[in-house]
């Protein structure tokens, strides 16, 4: 049907994208930064192209291979088009000047029985068997020794006879008899995490259950001398997910695909069913099941799973299809402040022109020492009757801790921080160490005065604020203290929620707040009251913060005395609100 891997991947991609196959929006998303990327491959500023040749290799190394068990056991490994598109994705597009692969990192999340440990276990051959690599190092990793190994007797398992002969098989190696290259299996428990290694390749399998992110970690910076190394983490969706490695990489990856964050070297796969599923609607499995459920009897064991997680009493056994057949995140949103997508709905080409002369309100969260420092100005007016609430921020960063937090953060400091974008200001002042409060202030006075601004209140953090309110108080600036209890803040964070949800609140384009808005939880009190937290130091929520405090204020204007909504209004609303009848 096809001449080449390329035109079916194309083809399948558009099928997702047109609702040919039912699909998840991440899953689109991939699709769609696939497309958009052989678009690009023409331009000089991109600098990938894909290599058919290694798209047909691989695809041709698997059909090498055996299915070790199920309907299949037996026969030749025929990969269908959402599997080719995740290993040709991450070996075949290469960078143009080295011809080196372009995908250093990989995370794909799908639903158990979808061929997961039969992928992972087919590059790591691929890996140390077909590259051409000497003493290349593959290490397959998991929490207990048992998960470890999976992937790693997987490939001795699916390996046809004449793969078998090029192999030594142990107990704890996998070696290529010709390039000295091997397969290896580590395993927290047992005490190996992978210091000291020199990995060409590392797989971690079933990332949701790793407490934390070392082995990745230690991987990670383990590869840094090879040329073309490649880390993959293969798993489902986890329960009791909150400060989980996993469930962070998840979202970085969710950022990823829909341009908040950009990183051209980070493949990105994630199938799963969406909040407005029905986990027990059949034509909503493929979801988050792209292979098992496009044959019989994988659809016939899904039923069975969700027919016991419907009827049974056992929570547990709800949970696990949740988690493992419908890769979904248990209790995903039960913590989280908002879906992140309310808020990008939100987004309007404004700019703080639009507002001049306008009444605001300006909010201000200071950071300890290196952290961020933001403030928010907001401004209530009318859109033909409707009040709404603009909002535009600003955070600050000591300049000789922005490497430092990008490592820890693991986002593109150094872009939001552009000239370009202008979302984060690096401050020099104290040797780059710690937040320049004067550069807070000028910043404040710069906007006020460049664009005429009426500041009605300062609303802000008491915490490190003193030296900064007295001066700004200096200046005939009204600052009001905004506690921070859940009864102090439940007002304002339910209402700018609420608002967020009806489009009420409007914002430029900010992709550092976006990520703010995607990292807030709630924190709740015994009377059911929040405020914003979170839960990873790692995991930022300065800039959203500004913005409630900034709130706080902002929601009580429509009730100040004599107030004139001809000073907002624009013409044409006020021609409609003083019309004749």
């Amino acid at each position: 049907m096809f001449n080449t891997v390329l035109e079916e991947l194309i083809d399948y991609s558009n099928s997702i994208l047109d609702g040919k196959i039912n699909a998840c929006k991440r899953h689109k998303q991939a699709c769609k930064r696939f497309l958009n990327d052989l678009e690009r491959m023409e331009s000089d500023d991109f600098e990938y192209y894909w290599d058919e040749e290694e798209a047909q290799r691989i695809v041709k190394w698997y059909g090498h291979c055996r299915h070790s068990k199920g309907v299949l056991e037996g026969k030749p490994i025929i990969l269908n088009s959402w599997a080719k598109f995740v290993v040709c994705n991450i070996e075949a597009w290469k960078h143009k000047d080295t011809n080196y692969r372009r995908f250093r990192f990989a995370f794909i999340q799908v639903a158990r029985k979808n061929q997961k440990s039969q992928l992972e276990a087919g590059m790591a051959g691929y890996e140390i068997g077909a590259k051409g690599y000497n003493a290349a190092e593959v290490y397959t990793l998991g929490v207990e020794r048992d998960q470890a190994k999976i992937v790693f007797e997987e490939w001795e398992l699916m390996a046809s006879k004449p793969l078998k002969k090029r192999f030594k098989f142990t107990q704890k190696v996998i070696k290529h008899k010709k390039s000295n290259s091997f397969i290896k299996h580590l395993s927290k428990k047992a005490g190996k995490t992978g210091d000291g290694k020199n990995p060409q390749m590392a797989v971690i399998d079933e990332y949701h259950a790793h407490p934390n992110s070392k082995m990745y970690d230690v991987m990670k910076s383990g590869m840094m001398a090879r040329t073309e190394p490649l880390l993959v983490i293969i798993t489902t969706a986890g329960e009791d997910y909150e400060e989980t490695a996993c469930y962070y990489e998840y979202l970085d990856c969710c950022s990823i695909l829909d341009g908040t964050f950009e990183n051209e070297k980070y493949f990105v796969m994630i199938c799963e069913l969406e909040d407005e599923d029905d986990p027990f609607d059949e034509k909503a499995w493929i979801k988050a099941n792209p292979v098992l459920c496009t044959y019989e009897e994988g659809i016939e064991s899904m039923r069975q799973n969700a027919n016991l997680a419907k009827n049974t009493s056992n929570e547990e056994k709800r949970i696990e299809f949740l988690t493992k057949n419908c890769n979904i995140y248990v209790a995903a949103g039960e913590k989280k402040y908002v879906d992140v997508e309310f808020w990008k709905a939100c987004k309007e080409n404004i700019t703080l022109e639009k507002f001049r002369g306008h009444d605001c309100y300006i909010g201000m969260d200071l950071s300890k020492s290196g952290d961020l420092t933001s403030i928010a100005f907001e401004f209530p007016y009318l859109d033909e009757g409707i009040r709404k609430y603009a909002l535009f921020g600003k955070s600050f960063i000591p300049a000789e801790v922005v490497k430092e937090k990008m490592k820890t953060d693991n986002v593109p400091y150094n872009i939001w921080s552009s000239k370009e974008k202008g979302w984060l200001i690096k401050t020099e002042a104290n040797e780059g160490q710690i937040v320049d409060l004067w550069a807070i202030l000028n910043t404040i006075e710069s906007i006020v005065k460049e664009y005429e601004l009426n500041v009605i209140e300062v609303s802000y953090d008491p915490h490190g604020a003193a030296m900064l309110v007295s001066e700004l108080e200096r200046r005939d600036y009204n600052c009001v203290e905004c506690g921070q209890s859940c009864a102090k803040l439940n007002e304002a964070t339910v209402n700018f929620r609420d608002l967020m949800k009806i489009k009420q609140i409007v914002h430029d384009e900010n992709n550092l707040m976006t990520w703010c808005v995607q990292n807030a939880e709630k924190d709740t009190n015994s009377f059911g009251e929040i405020k914003i937290s979170k839960k990873s130091r790692f995991k930022r929520i300065d800039p959203l913060a500004s913005c409630i405090f900034a709130h706080n204020r902002a929601m009580t204007y429509w009730n100040r005395e004599n107030l004139d909504v001809s000073e907002f209004a624009d013409e044409d609303f006020l021609k409609k609100l003083w019309r004749k009848k």
